[in-house]
């Protein structure tokens, strides 16, 4: 038996050299650049990252029964073969992976917006997208009594604060996007704001950490009737200069990158493989909490900004990623996933035990 492996997923090396060893699986190990038909043709399973495009020209012809994409989205991955679910052929996708880790991008944007003076506690939160992300920043925006609502065509509209017009959603004063990307479907995300829906909005904000080809960016880096924020960039890597320069804060794809997301998609993949090919590996667990409930709290974030600006910022300088991204991408002129790459991960708040220290504010 024969596994491919992308070199640059993380955390799996001491599976890979268990598996060779005790399993006798042969594994191959490739760099997304180098990825063809000709690689995988002889393996019965593969490991990819979101870089690699799943699709006739690689898989066809191949042996391979089993695809696992160590990421939470699946736009890389042809519906043919996302639609693998029998017990003789999977395709694995590990949703919710880095949920944390992106609602912890989204909690630090704000909290630099209010210690800013930008924003406050008191102004009202869209979520677009009420999946596995989504929902979890609800949760956390609740936790700290921030106003929120969301719109999800999936979504039962009846349910507390759910939205059934997404222009009602843009008439928050911050919006933050989460919906997957699609171009058919009964709710195409593809340009999903627009100039049709943007330009009456009343948000001051707007955040994009899901895809960006959801929002019309040509329309956005020329309007300036709100601020745009974005992780994400149409045409990814060959990403506009103009939008990247333009925008209030840019990231280069990297709000899902924390240690505890990494470790969950390479766990979660693990594990799925091993059920698939009957194999019995001890995985450990990947999730590790450490109590900061009596984490000091300075004064201003209690008494004036109302919410954990230091915390989140001591996880995570926003401001330092993009100043080190629009100078590396529009004035270096580095590649834009040799950027993403030699981004340092960081860890969320997901290893925190936050809830006490929550209580503090309300």
């Amino acid at each position: 038996m024969r596994l491919a492996v992308d070199v640059d997923i993380p955390y799996i090396e001491n599976f890979l050299e268990q598996l060779s060893a005790e399993f006798s699986w042969d594994v191959i190990k490739f760099s997304d650049s180098f990825l063809n038909n000709k690689v995988i043709s002889e393996c019965d399973a593969i490991f990819v990252r979101s870089t690699s495009k799943i699709d006739d020209s690689l898989i066809k012809d191949s042996r391979i029964s089993f695809i696992g994409s160590a990421t939470s989205g699946h736009d890389h991955i042809d519906n043919k073969y996302m639609n693998w679910t029998s017990s003789d052929k999977k395709c694995f996708v590990a949703k919710g992976c880095n949920a944390d880790a992106v609602a912890n991008y989204v909690l630090t944007i704000m909290s630099l917006l209010i210690s800013k003076k930008e924003i406050s506690v008191n102004d009202t939160v869209g979520i677009v997208g009420y999946g596995n992300i989504g929902s979890l920043l609800k949760q956390k925006l609740d936790m700290f009594n921030i106003k929120s609502y969301f719109y999800d065509p999936y979504i039962d509209s009846t349910k507390k604060g759910c939205k059934d017009n997404i222009r009602d959603i843009l008439n928050c004063d911050i919006v933050s996007l989460h919906a997957s990307y699609s171009k058919t479907g009964h709710f195409p995300s593809h340009h999903l704001l627009n100039q049709g829906n943007l330009t009456d909005s009343k948000l001051k904000f707007l955040i994009n950490s899901s895809r960006g080809e959801v929002v019309d960016e040509e329309y956005l880096q020329n309007q300036t009737t709100f601020k745009y924020i974005s992780d994400v960039w149409s045409n990814e890597p060959y990403c506009s200069k103009k939008a990247i320069n333009n925008a209030y804060l840019s990231t280069p794809h990297i709000a899902g990158y924390s240690v505890q997301a990494k470790k969950n998609a390479s766990t979660s993949l693990i594990r799925s493989f091993c059920n698939f090919f009957n194999i019995n590996i001890h995985i450990e667990d990947s999730s590790i909490k450490t109590n900061v409930s009596n984490f000091d709290i300075p004064e201003i974030d209690l008494i004036e900004n109302k919410f954990p600006c230091t915390f989140f910022r001591d996880l995570f300088d926003i401001e330092l990623c993009s100043n080190n991204f629009k100078h590396s991408y529009l004035e270096k002129g580095d590649l834009f996933p040799d950027i993403r790459k030699s981004f340092k991960h960081i860890n969320d708040y997901s290893i925190y035990d936050i809830e006490d220290a929550a209580r503090k504010f309300n």
